[in-house]
Formats: structure tokens, sequence, C-alpha cells
């Protein structure tokens, strides 16, 4: 019966040990439940804090970081970083046969009002997910208290898709990337004293965009293209991106899951429409001349494309059917380039959320 008891106590210890580290998605829906109290200190010491942290919601890759920052191994690389000074810790395993896929952040910020300001970032590599908590640290109380007001400080442009938080090391500057195939969009939080505010938001390689717009377009460079939002043309779940200028005059539309593509465009010749699963820029092409562009996108990428060209018909007065051609040009027959654009059905406004750009 001992033997027994024994058995059943080893397994029960066994049982806890395994459920002591919790997950991403338990600790950001429950990081904000409660505040931690810190044993001493003058709240600026970054190890400290962060240990109340992982106390409060232990992670394998937070308890690691603390057996490093205890241990005499050097340190200062680019995934094992305890920088006390500036306040910053950092730990990832760069080893190809280690099977944790986290990476955690932490630092702190001094506040105006002589409190300090906690961040932890954790990232999950596999199956993304982002959990960022903030609290407020109180030297009188000596408490950490969730920040509440900063529990939703970043909206992903579109959902699903994976984004890295990056906390300030040598400066107070909160980070954010996004990740769209080839496209990379970065929010730059300044600090204000109290918390991080006012994000300024860029795309990487922006010049390279408004380049090939401007290459199909008249006077694209006065009208800069200073607004992005992302929507999903043909429905399969991943964002294309649409660019326009300040007074939406003049707009570019690009796929970005391989490659960066031009869909269609809108300048003071063309309007650009939107179908389900293709774009489509109409409007002048000569004296005379008006010609409708489709491009077809599928799997986020482009497919191909109809050319519909008609020339005014000075006898009949009208403009015909006129005639159509594939993005290589191959012709098609009339009833052929009708039935296909016919099949795109009625025309559709995407539901997009406007962000101005930093220019």
């Amino acid at each position: 019966m001992k033997r027994l008891l024994i058995v059943v106590f080893a397994f029960f210890c066994l049982t806890i040990g395994a459920q002591k580290n919790m997950t991403l998605d338990q600790i950001k829906s429950q990081w904000t439940t409660k505040s931690l109290k810190v044993a001493g200190g003058n709240g600026t010491n970054i190890l400290q804090l962060f240990e109340v942290f992982q106390k409060a919601w232990p992670t394998y890759t937070g308890g690691e970081l603390l057996k490093f920052a205890k241990s005499k191994v050097p340190y200062g690389n680019n995934d094992k970083i305890v920088d006390i000074k500036n306040g910053y810790v950092e730990y990832s395993e760069d080893d190809p046969d280690s099977e944790n896929d986290e990476q955690l952040q932490a630092c702190v910020w001094r506040r105006s009002n002589g409190h300090s300001l906690l961040a932890v970032s954790l990232h999950r590599f596999s199956s993304e997910a982002e959990v960022l908590c903030f609290y407020d640290y109180n030297p009188q109380t000596k408490t950490l208290t969730p920040e509440k007001s900063l529990a939703n400080i970043f909206t992903p442009s579109f959902p699903g898709y994976r984004y890295r938080v990056l906390l300030p090391r040598n400066d107070k500057d909160l980070k954010v990337m996004e990740f769209f195939g080839v496209l990379t969009i970065e929010h730059h939080y300044s600090w204000d004293g109290m918390k991080p505010v006012n994000p300024q938001v860029s795309i990487e390689r922006i010049d390279s965009y408004r380049a090939v717009f401007a290459e199909n377009v008249f006077f694209a460079e006065e009208h800069p293209l200073t607004h992005y939002a992302l929507v999903d043309i043909d429905e399969d779940g991943f964002p294309e991106l649409w660019l326009r200028s300040a007074d939406s005059s003049y707009q570019a539309v690009f796929s970005t899951k391989l490659t960066m593509e031009y869909l269609g465009g809108q300048d003071d010749r063309r309007m650009l429409t939107f179908y389900k699963g293709a774009v489509c820029d109409s409007g002048n092409c000569g004296t005379g001349c008006i010609s409708s562009r489709y491009r077809f996108v599928e799997n986020s990428c482009f497919k191909t494309s109809i050319i519909n060209e008609q020339e005014y018909d000075m006898i009949e007065g009208a403009y015909p059917v006129g005639t159509f051609r594939t993005n290589d040009g191959s012709e098609l027959s009339e009833a052929e380039g009708t039935r296909i654009i016919d099949s795109l059905g009625e025309e559709i406004k995407p539901n997009a959320n406007w962000v101005r750009l930093a220019y």
C-alpha cells in the first residue's frame, strides 16, 4: 500500500509539472485578470519584474530565460540577450533540434509619473501566435497592474496572418511588423512618457509599388499613393494590397503572395472596378478608343487577363462590342470574350479599412 501511494504521489507530481507551463492562448485570455506583487526592488530591474511575470504566467521559454540569466554563460548575441542596463531581455533557441518554437522579449520603460511600464511579448512560430502584455509598476505599492488600456494597442491589418512585435532595447519605440507574402507593413509607435502612441505606418519597398503604378498612369507624381487597405479579391483568405491617393482619385491594386504583381489602377483617364476574382480598369485608350482590362486573380496570384478594346463607329454613332484579346496577345471571339466577362457577375465594393501611410 505504501509503495502504491509513492507511485501515485510521483505520478501526481509529474502531472503537476506537465501542467505547469501555460500556452500562449491561455496567457492571452488571462493576463489582464490579476495584479502581481513584487518583493523589493525599484521596478526598473527587468529580470526582477519578468521573474514575477513568469511565476504568474509560466512558459518554458520564460523559464529558460531565467536559467540563462542566472548562468555564467556570456550573453549578448541575437537570440539570447540579457541587458539589465537598457531594461531588455530576449530568448529563443536557434538549435535546429529544439522543439521549442517560441520567442520571448520583455522590456521596461520609465514613466513620467514615477512608475514603470513592463511589456512582455511571446511569439509562437508554428501556427503563428503573438501575445503582448503590459503592466504598470507602482513603486509605492510594489505592484504590477495589468495596463488594460494597452491590451489592444495593435489591430492586425488583416486577420489570421502573422505579425511580429519588436520591443525596444536601445531606444523607446515599439514596432510591429506584418507579413503578407512579399509585402511587409511596419507600425512604428513612439513613446510619449507614459505609453507607446501614434503609430506611423509604412510599407517596405513602397517606392517600388509607386514606380510600377507610375508606369501605368498619367501624372502619378502629383497624386502620391498615401493610403493602404488589404482586401481579399478572390476570397481565398489571403489579401491583396489596395493603395490610393489622399483624395481617392488615383488607385492601384497589387497581388503580393509570391511576387509583386500589378492588377489594375485608376487615374484621370481610367476607372477601377472590382469583381469576385477580378480587377478591371477601364477608360480612354486614345482618340475614339475605350478599353477595359480585366485581370483575373486565383490563389492570390495573377492568372490571366482579357482586354476589350472598342473603337467609335462614326457611321453607327456608337461603340461596337469591339475586339477581345488575352494578356499574351491571343485574340478571342466576340462570343467567348463576352461570355467570360459576363461570368464575373455584378461589380462588388470591397470593404476597405483605409490606413494613412507615413510619407
